[in-house]
């Protein structure tokens, strides 16, 4: 009898976040939350000069499409690509972003 009374309360006694996650995971909301968080980090991790000139726009398959200004941004930002992914690594873990592409729209 107290075994099933435990129970019960174990099942009340869960974190929020918790019972979150694993609905979110049941939606397949996970991905496109860890997606967004890529996306809203960009200029964090780049900071507010190259952030004025470029706009992170997707992630599919752990490589961010970056919108820049102009061809000379997007040469600079390729010579920045290590530096900038080492700053994703540091800031949402490992393998979260394993590439960039810039492109000039």
């Amino acid at each position: 009898m107290n075994g099933g009374r435990r129970r019960r309360e174990q099942d009340r006694l869960r974190p929020a976040g918790e019972i979150l996650a694993g609905v979110m995971a049941s939606l397949g909301l996970g991905d496109r939350l860890r997606e967004r968080e890529a996306l809203t980090c960009w200029g964090d991790i780049v900071g507010e000069e190259i952030a004025s000139r470029s706009r992170a726009l997707r992630i599919r398959d752990e490589v961010l499409y970056v919108r820049v200004d102009s061809p000379a941004w997007s040469q600079e930002l390729r010579f920045l690509k290590s530096r900038i992914l080492a700053g994703y690594e540091e800031a949402l873990g490992p393998g979260r972003v394993r590439d960039i592409r810039f492109t000039e729209h």
